[in-house]
C-alpha cells in the first residue's frame, strides 16, 4: 500500500524531519503514526481511569435522604407526577 500526500505543509514538513533526522519517510512516518496511537491509547486508559475513579467516589458518599427514590421525586406508583 502506498500513501500520496496531497499536502503541502505536510510534505514540507516531512522533507524537513526527515532532513533533520537523517531517517527514511517510511520509517519517519510510522514513528509518528505509533507514537500518535500511544498518545490516543493513554488519553482514552486515562479517561477511563478517570470516570472508574469518579464512579467510586460517586458510589462511596452516604445517602442522605433515606426516602425511596420515588418518592424524593414525587411519582407515584404509575410513574407520573404526585
Amino acid at each position: 500500500m502506498s500513501i500520496t500526500i496531497e499536502n503541502e505543509e505536510a510534505e514540507a514538513l516531512l522533507s524537513e524531519l526527515t532532513a533533520l533526522t537523517r531517517r527514511s519517510e517510511p520509517d519517519l512516518l510510522l514513528d509518528l503514526l505509533q507514537r500518535e496511537r500511544e498518545r490516543i491509547e493513554r488519553e482514552m486508559s486515562e479517561a477511563v481511569a478517570s470516570g472508574r475513579t469518579l464512579h467510586e467516589r460517586w458510589t462511596a458518599r452516604p445517602i442522605t435522604d433515606p426516602r425511596p427514590v420515588d418518592d424524593v421525586l414525587a411519582y407515584d406508583e404509575n410513574g407520573l407526577p404526585a
